[in-house]
Formats: C-alpha cells, sequence, structure tokens
C-alpha cells in the first residue's frame, strides 16, 4: 500500500506537470503546502475534476427543478458561482499561485455543497459519504491507476467528512465528500495511465448502468403497484430514478464522443443513483435487506443457466465477478453493515445483463 510519503511524490510530478517552476526547478510557492492540500492541487491539475462537481450539481439541479422544488433555483445560482470559482482556481494554478489556487476550489466545492444542500437538505451529505463508502466497497481495480493510493485517500477524506458532519459543519462535510468525487475521476485509469480507459469497458460500463436503470425502474413500478397511493418514499424513490436516468444520459453522451474515463464515471453513478431508488438512505430495514440477497443470489443463478455450457470468456468472468460481489456483501451484512447492500446490487446488475 502506498504510503503518504509514496502519494505526496505522485501528486506533486501530476502538479509540476502543468504549474510553473523557477529557474532553479522548485516551486517555492509549495513549500507551506501540506500533503492534503497536495492532493487537493493535483486535483485542479485534471479538468476531469472540475466537470465532475459540475455535472453532480447539475444533474440535481435539473432534477429539482423539473420537480417544482422550491430551492432549485437558488441551487443554480450557487451552482453558476461555483463554475466560476473553479475557473478562477484552475487559472491560479496554471499561474503558479497555489495558495490562491487552494483557496478558490475550496469556496468553489463549499458552494456546489451548499447547491446541493439547497434541494437535498441534510440527507444530501450522507449521501455523498455514503457512495464514497461504497466506491471503497465495490471498487473495481481495472478502472483506476492506482487502487491503493485511492482507497488511501477515501478512506481519509471519509473521516474527515464524517467528523465535520458530527461537529454540525454539513457544508464542509458536504465540499470534503465532492473532492472524494474529484479523485476518484483524479485515478479514472488503468495500470497507472490516468484517463486511459479502454473503449469496450466504458461501453461495458455504460451497458451495466443501463441494466441498473431498468431493474430499478421495474423493482420500483411492482412496489407502487402493491402499495396504497402515493407515499412520500415513492416520490423520493422517484427522484432518485430520474437522477439515474440523466446521469445515464450523461454517460452514454461521453461514450459516444470518445470520452470514455468520463463515460465510465457517470455510468457508475447511474449505478449508484439507481440503487438509491430501490433502497433509500438511512431506510434500510431487515426485510429490505433479506430482499437485496434473494434478488442478487436469484439473479446469478438465472444467469449461470442462461449462459449454458459454453460462455464468453468475458461472459464466465463477469459472472465470477457478481459471485465475489455476493460474498462482498453478505460478509459486510453479517458484520452488521447494512452499506452491503451496494455490493449485493452491484452483483445483481451484472447478473441481469448476463441474462439479456
Amino acid at each position: 500500500m502506498k504510503t503518504l510519503r509514496d502519494l505526496r511524490f505522485l501528486c506533486l510530478s501530476a502538479m509540476l506537470s502543468v504549474a510553473a517552476c523557477d529557474d532553479s526547478g522548485t516551486d517555492p510557492a509549495l513549500d507551506h503546502v501540506t500533503p492534503a492540500e497536495e492532493l487537493e492541487l493535483a486535483v485542479l491539475a485534471d479538468e476531469g475534476s472540475f466537470d465532475v462537481a459540475m455535472t453532480l450539481t447539475s444533474v440535481t439541479n435539473d432534477v429539482a427543478f423539473a420537480r417544482g422544488h422550491s430551492g432549485a433555483l437558488q441551487a443554480r445560482t450557487l451552482s453558476a458561482e461555483a463554475e466560476a470559482a473553479f475557473a478562477q482556481a484552475r487559472a491560479a494554478m496554471l499561474a503558479g499561485d497555489h495558495r490562491k489556487a487552494l483557496e478558490m476550489s475550496d469556496i468553489a466545492r463549499r458552494l456546489v455543497a451548499r447547491a446541493l444542500i439547497a434541494t437535498g437538505g441534510l440527507p444530501t451529505v450522507e449521501d455523498l459519504i455514503e457512495r464514497l463508502e461504497d466506491i471503497l466497497l465495490t471498487l473495481d481495480v481495472d478502472v483506476v491507476d492506482d487502487p491503493d493510493a485511492l482507497r488511501v485517500e477515501l478512506e481519509t477524506i471519509i473521516a474527515e467528512a464524517k467528523a465535520l458532519l458530527e461537529s454540525g459543519d454539513s457544508v464542509g462535510a458536504a465540499a470534503r465528500a465532492i473532492l472524494g468525487e474529484q479523485r476518484i475521476r483524479f485515478h479514472r485509469g488503468r495500470h497507472h495511465h490516468r484517463g486511459d480507459i479502454a473503449p469496450e469497458r466504458a461501453r461495458l460500463g455504460v451497458a451495466l448502468a443501463g441494466t441498473a436503470v431498468r431493474l430499478a425502474e421495474r423493482l420500483i413500478n411492482a412496489q407502487i403497484a402493491s402499495s396504497d397511493g402515493v407515499s412520500d418514499q415513492a416520490d423520493r424513490q422517484q427522484r432518485w430514478l430520474a437522477h439515474a436516468k440523466k446521469m445515464l444520459e450523461r454517460a452514454e453522451n461521453a461514450l459516444s464522443n470518445g470520452r470514455f474515463a468520463r463515460a465510465l464515471h457517470f455510468a457508475q453513478h447511474a449505478q449508484w443513483s439507481a440503487l438509491k431508488a430501490v433502497i433509500l438512505p438511512g431506510g434500510i430495514t431487515e426485510q429490505e435487506v433479506r430482499g437485496m440477497v434473494e434478488l442478487a443470489q436469484g439473479l446469478h443463478e438465472q444467469a449461470r443457466v442462461a449462459l449454458g455450457d459454453d460462455p464468453t470468456e468475458l461472459q464466465v468472468r463477469l459472472w465470477e465477478r457478481a459471485g465475489d460481489l455476493i460474498e462482498i456483501g453478505l460478509r459486510k451484512l453479517e458484520a452488521g453493515h447494512k452499506r452491503g447492500v451496494a455490493a449485493l446490487w452491484r452483483a445483481a446488475v451484472i447478473s441481469n445483463w448476463l441474462m439479456g
């Protein structure tokens, strides 16, 4: 596993590839920058990190506006301010003013956080942290350039975000979680090559996201059909389903334009949002847990039958991956961690896709 010193070196290398240096080859602006701040500066060297943050708030705002949420207009104003602040941070970074870059990037993330909270309240902050935890649990090591480094970073950011939330600083907590989202995007790539995502891997990710959205919609419609009228829970589920569909649209658009790292990132967002539509945050009951276990195991067995006696290498690999995810989810659940449902959901989606 990478040490903090290793991470610092890697991030400095990323920064120095775009930052201005003095004649001696060193950058005096870095003398008083902490290792944590160096990670943030490395994010600024990756334009995709801005895209991730702004797309997250843009999609959330669009869903809120379409559903007539009272905070949607405020959220759009805050998002526009965040975009301007990110641009200033990027400009300062390229000009070698790292202290200003850090200041503006922090302001930008806090504006994004406020925009998300304007339409989702405190649960939005919990959702942001929860997604990072689920990424750790179900990390696909074939699509990040340095899985060990990413795990270390996310563990630290999650702990910081939780501490801020417990202290009452919901905006600060959300801002840290957004940094975690940016670091995930920063590490998209293969074998220590950031941004290098194979086209076929991106296509698979988008296809799985489409399966996740369709599976979630089918399950939700079945729940609504068996319930008595429209409930607050059903409304929230529809909101998450709309979010998943919009993330899927972003992923499909990126795929068609050859932006494979972006496509995969938003495809995985769509999968996660589809899970949130099926099982709402903070309200996972024992019955829902049992239902997810049965769904994952049932679809996994059906996929085995559907594949027959002569499956392709990819089909075998995915079926085995689904089995591994089921084992991970069950271990987490047995240890009392209900977030194990995230791994079970991924397994259900893969199995459903394998069934055609």
